[in-house]
């Protein structure tokens, strides 16, 4: 900013050449056409900050030519001399034309100066500039002495990656990048990447890998260090010449994670509350169930001893009959172990663990291991093309797909070789969906549709299913079919994407 003195000493310089003009334009014979030096004049009083217009200057300094020309020769000046007065008063003018028009440039300048300065430092996003000139150039100096390798050079000495990190210069910043840093003036801002870029950073060498590549644009996530020495996570993206010219002021556009990062913590805290949660639901609702769990196979153990007790008390003894119901027991014995080797797992886990599943050999697996115990029943399967996918824990999903098919088989009280049961997969863009339908039953199924008796379910029963669907974010549906003689099974997920 120019003083008031500095003004004053200016206009009494110009002042002072202009009478020097003067004095040797009147008092000396030089045949020359001396007044043009008034342009001096108006170069010396204008800076283009001065309030004085060159016009200002422009008018006395030709007065003075004329007067001086008057002086000298009156009104007997031959053609000489007229050419040199009029070509001294357009020097002047003319000096004082460029002068204005590059008054009114640097008004443009300044105005497009301060409203981009105004934009920049009105920007919420943090914003600093980066002078990679002299990283540049101790790239190309490893380009030309050999290194073709950049990675490799780079993760081999650490040193020189330290070393390069302090020749990146910062510029300039805006006000957001002053608060998102801490600090309270330009002047006051890092001077160098390095004096808030921590050493262990690994995203530097990422950019100095983008630099050797001439790549585009640079984007990252990384660590900057605060003024209080805190740790804020950032997400830094610039766009890098392409050309080699342009390094000295590379932007750098910044977006701050701290909130983005508590939230995400804050999610997590609550989803792994919620999976608690309906985790302890669950063991709710099997410890609930056990009872039915357990109870039926010992229920099936003790009938079928009774009837083998029967089958032995028999003159002579049904050996062959005896065995049969042996084996149907032990059968049952190893249903009831099944049953606690199962609770014992979901309860000895602890905490789920949720994984991609594919929905389709999900489905099929389960269809498939209750066919092999029902070979007389009517399997119809349509399945989608295994592009749908669900995030969950896999040994409950496969435990709630098992219990929903054998619960509507076993919800029929007529032989085997009468039910049948079709199985179909669909999706959308946000659920996938399991239906199945079980028919011809001899009577309806009201105890499992309604939950008040459920019969066998190889989890727990519908409650036990419906709190396993929820842990997943769906639902189950349960309806009497058109023919009032069976139930139709709707299973409604949320779709997971394969990328996740």
């Amino acid at each position: 900013m120019v003083t008031p003195f500095t003004d004053r000493t200016r206009v009494s310089l110009a002042a002072l050449t202009a009478a020097a003009v003067f004095v040797i334009d009147t008092f000396t014979r030089l045949q020359s056409a001396v007044a043009v030096l008034y342009a001096l004049v108006l170069l010396i009083a204008d800076d283009g900050t001065s309030r004085l217009r060159p016009s200002r200057w422009a008018y006395p300094c030709a007065v003075l030519a004329v007067i001086s020309f008057l002086i000298n020769h009156g009104g007997g000046a031959d053609t000489d001399e007229m050419l040199r007065l009029v070509a001294s008063l357009a020097a002047v003018t003319i000096a004082a034309l460029l002068l204005a028009r590059n008054r009114r440039l640097r008004e443009k300048v300044r105005a497009s100066d301060l409203r981009y300065e105004t934009i920049f430092n009105s920007l919420a996003l943090a914003i600093w500039e980066h002078d990679f000139t002299q990283v540049m150039a101790e790239l190309n100096a490893l380009k030309a002495s050999g290194v073709d390798d950049l990675e490799a050079h780079l993760r081999d000495n650490p040193g020189q990656v330290a070393h390069l990190c302090g020749l990146v210069r910062i510029t300039h910043a805006n006000d957001a990048a002053m608060r998102l840093l801490g600090r309270t003036g330009k002047a006051g801002f890092f001077e160098h990447l390095s004096d808030f870029l921590p050493e262990e950073d690994k995203s530097f060498v990422e950019g100095l890998l983008a630099l050797g590549r001439r790549s585009p644009t640079f984007e990252t996530e990384c660590l900057v260090r605060g003024a209080q020495g805190e740790l804020i996570p950032i997400f830094i993206a610039m766009r890098l010449p392409t050309d080699g010219n342009g390094y000295d002021r590379v932007c750098g556009s910044v977006l701050d994670l701290t909130e983005r990062k508590r939230m995400e913590k804050n999610l997590e805290a609550a989803r792994l509350e919620r999976d608690e949660a309906l985790h302890r639901a669950i063991i709710g609702g099997l410890s609930t169930s056990i009872s039915h769990e357990v109870s039926q196979p010992l229920s099936s153990i003790n009938a079928y001893l009774a009837a083998a007790r029967r089958w032995l008390d028999r003159r002579p003894p049904d050996l062959a009959e005896a065995r049969r119901v042996i084996a149907q027991a032990q059968h049952a014995g190893e249903d009831a172990t099944q049953v606690i080797a199962q609770v014992h797992e979901v309860v000895e886990r602890g905490r789920l663990e949720r994984s991609l599943v594919p929905f389709a050999p999900l489905i099929r697996r389960a269809a498939e291991a209750i066919r092999t115990r029902h070979p007389t029943t009517s399997f119809d399967l349509t399945l989608g093309d295994g592009n749908e996918y669900i995030l969950g824990e896999v040994q409950l999903l496969e435990r709630l797909v098992s219990s929903l098919i054998g619960g509507g088989l076993n919800a029929s009280h007529c032989p085997e070789e009468q039910r049948a049961i079709r199985i179909a997969t669909s999706a959308d863009g946000s659920y996938v969906r399991l239906n199945i339908t079980c028919s011809a039953f001899t009577e309806p199924a009201v105890p499992w549709v309604s939950d008040r008796q459920p019969a066998h379910l190889s989890a727990g029963g519908l409650s036990l299913c419906r709190a396993i669907a929820q842990f997943h974010g769906g639902s189950i549906r349960v309806t009497r079919n058109g023919e009032g003689t069976g139930i139709d099974i709707e299973l409604e997920l949320p779709r997971a994407c394969d990328e996740e």
